[in-house]
């Protein structure tokens, strides 16, 4: 069975920016692995974080408590979600980045991994 990597990458801004990036998917896929990576790395903090949900994982939290710090040009491996999530023809990939306290700037990558599903 054949299998795909879909990146979004320029997951950037200052430690005050937020946002979503999105992308289509033609076919019914299954998520198997998921990744992200943050150029500059980011902090463990518990009162200025930054918090991404991610399609088909549990997410990522810079707080100490949760993921913690991401290191510089280091891939970290995220939780997949328990359900299993598996995406229609014509589904979304999304990441939404939200930020607590003074917040964290971001240079981030996220990467799935996507296997055809029936």
């Amino acid at each position: 069975m054949s299998r795909i990597l879909a990146p979004i990458s320029a997951i950037t801004g200052n430690a005050a920016a937020t946002g979503e990036w999105a992308i289509p998917v033609p076919f019914a896929c299954r998520v198997v692995a998921c990744s992200i990576v943050d150029t500059d790395g980011i902090a463990a903090d518990n009162t200025d974080y930054v918090t991404m949900t991610i399609t088909g994982t549990t997410g990522y939290d810079s707080r100490a408590a949760k993921q913690g710090t991401l290191t510089a040009d280091t891939s970290l491996a995220l939780t997949l979600s328990p359900e299993g999530v598996v995406l229609a023809a014509g589904g979304v990939l999304k990441v939404t980045l939200a930020k607590s306290g003074s917040g964290k700037a971001t240079e981030a990558a996220v990467c799935w991994l996507l296997e055809p599903a029936n």
